[in-house]
């Protein structure tokens, strides 16, 4: 009998030892290799972080399954509900959105959802409803597959923020495209909505808020409504009226019922977007005008449960006129020929630029182009087909009833880098009297002036320039003399330079136009130029007189061989001896 009690308390010991042994062993092992192929469902952050009265996405990832059940808060907090989601599209995330604005009350309207391509399968709400949106506070979040739970988070709700009003411009046409957060974050990339204080009348005024706390009540909530119920308070207050005059305030009833104010809302960025058609919004007290200066401001009324307290956030915008103004164009006969301007519309709207025969009611090219940022914008044409000399009327037709026109005469095209299109000069080196200087050869492909200045040409285009050619025809000259201004007194260098006829008015303006018109030929940047030294030489002038012989005769001058037109002997020798002695004079003088 001892025997087998002694048995029975050893098997009674190894069961207990083995019992222990596997309560030790980590869930992991008990699960007999098996606990990897267990369905799960995890939070992306550990903690989620939003304001109070906002839409917060609560993130998850699921493996092994398509079902998962969210828990949030709990009796401490006076609010516990349950969410199950459907994983539907199958990527293993789902985004489960809460509504914490109505997430407490009772409603009727949906306080949970999903994103595209997932969904809310059933909610369960197990504490009382509350009279007023969720606190302030830290809010338990668990998840669990099949009853099983497999992690936690946190939802932190914070308070609500006010940040500050920016003032945006866009075209009067963008604004029936930019009736949500998507297609304005697309209009604000590619340049169509753009900040700036000043609109011009008539343009979108866009004014950027950035506030938190309220995405939840819009998400339920007609805006319209909330604004005329005075949840919200959008108005814009003339700063600067006329003296004794009342300020012109915006009528926003009005003006929502003519839809001349569109509300967009951007959760995601916390940014609310009032976007003001200024061609329709009504104002009260006169009308909108080129001039007036207004102060934006959005208002939450605290006794709402939007917020606790007022709170507005507000900034100045000046209306300006609608203009645009071309450039003064300069066109050749080629292409690439850019027709520039400027304007106050918004950036982003569109310009047409058309260019015109004078006198024709044919269209000889027509571009649309857009505003840049800075307001300006241009375009080319290419006008290879179009004679040089003739004359063109420039029009720039912008929104809102602007434009601008101007008529320009076509200049010949001056090619560069092209050997039919480089000017060339020839001048050697040579004895001159100091007035003028020689030019062997010009070749100049649009005609213009061969211009002599001297040898600071470089340092003093203007204050240099000694003499001018007349007008040369394009093509190459022969045997060109410039006369100079001021015969030179000594030997000297010169810089001789070839000019381009810019106004075609065959007239040499470079001087008086202070280096305005008929500039230099260019290659690669640089003037065509070629340098020659003057040697000078003085010239003498020979007065020859006639005088009276006793016998009443007249004494006849020199021809030029030696003989007279007299009647008295020898007097051709008497001449070459004097013509001789005159020379022999200039000779010792040099």
């Amino acid at each position: 009998m001892a025997t087998v009690t002694d048995r029975s308390g050893l098997v009674l010991v190894v069961v207990v030892v083995l019992a222990a042994f596997v309560g030790a062993m980590p869930a992991a092992a008990q699960d007999v290799g098996n606990a990897t192929d267990r369905p799960t469902a995890s939070f992306n952050q550990s903690t989620v972080n939003e304001q109070r009265g906002d839409i917060a996405a609560i993130e998850l990832d699921l493996s092994g399954t398509t079902n998962a059940t969210v828990s949030v808060g709990g009796e401490a907090v006076n609010y516990a509900a349950n969410v199950t989601v459907n994983d539907s599209n199958g990527d293993g995330r789902v985004t489960l959105l809460m509504n914490t604005y109505i997430a407490g009350l009772d409603t009727n309207d949906s306080v949970y959802g999903a994103t595209a391509g997932d969904a809310v399968v059933g909610t369960n709400r197990t504490t009382a409803p509350l009279d007023s949106p969720l606190e302030t506070s830290q809010y338990n979040l668990s998840v669990a597959v099949d009853d099983r739970r497999t992690d936690t988070a946190t939802l932190a709700l914070t308070e609500r923020t006010a940040g500050e009003l920016i003032t945006w411009t866009a075209p009067a046409a963008s604004f029936d495209n930019a009736t949500n957060a998507s297609e304005v974050a697309a209009a604000v990339d590619n340049g169509r909505i753009t900040a700036s204080d000043s609109v011009a009348v008539g343009d979108v005024s866009v004014n950027q808020i950035k506030l938190s706390g309220i995405y939840g009540a819009l998400a339920v909530s007609n805006v319209t409504e909330l604004l005329r119920s005075g949840e919200l308070d959008f108005s814009m207050v003339q700063t600067n009226p006329s003296t004794n005059r009342p300020p012109k305030r915006l009528d926003l009833n009005r003006s929502l019922a003519n839809d001349s104010i569109r509300v967009v809302p951007d959760p995601r960025n916390d940014v609310l977007y009032v976007n003001v058609d200024t061609r329709a919004a009504m104002f009260d007290n006169g009308t909108l005008s080129a001039g007036d200066r207004f102060e934006s401001t959005l208002t939450i009324d605290g006794e709402s449960t939007l917020a606790d307290a007022d709170e507005s956030v507000s900034a100045n915008v000046t209306f300006v006129g609608t203009e645009v103004g071309l450039a003064d164009p300069s066109l050749a006969a080629g292409p690439n020929q850019t027709v520039s301007g400027t304007t106050s519309v918004a950036p982003g709207s569109e310009v047409r630029v058309r260019i015109q025969r004078n006198g024709s009611s044919s269209i000889v090219k027509t571009n649309t182009t857009r505003v840049k940022p800075n307001g300006s914008f241009d375009t080319s044409f290419n006008l290879s087909s179009v004679a040089p000399r003739s004359t063109v009327t420039v029009r720039a037709e912008g929104p809102l009833g602007t434009g601008d026109r101007m008529n320009t005469t076509v200049g010949p095209y001056r090619p560069s880098g092209t050997p039919d299109g480089t000017a060339a000069l020839a001048v050697p080196d040579q004895t001159t009297t100091g007035e003028t200087v020689m030019v062997r050869n010009a070749t100049l492909p649009d005609g213009g002036f061969v211009v002599v200045h001297a040898a600071n040409a470089s340092s003093d285009p203007l204050g240099s320039v000694l003499g001018a050619s007349s007008y040369l025809e394009n093509g190459t000259t022969e045997n060109v003399t410039v006369s100079l201004s001021e015969p030179l007194a000594e030997d000297t260098r010169v810089v001789v330079m070839a000019h381009t006829d810019s106004n075609d008015n065959q007239v040499y303006d470079f001087s008086s136009s202070n280096g305005g018109e008929d500039g230099p030929y260019t290659i690669n940047g640089s003037a065509v130029t070629t340098g020659a030294q003057l040697a000078i030489v003085e010239t003498t002038t020979i007065e020859t007189t006639t005088a009276e012989t006793p016998s009443g005769t007249t004494a006849a001058t020199a021809d030029a061989n030696g003989t007279t037109d007299g009647s008295g002997p020898g007097f051709g020798i008497v001449a070459a001896l004097l013509a001789l002695s005159l020379a022999g004079l200039a000779w010792r003088r040099r």
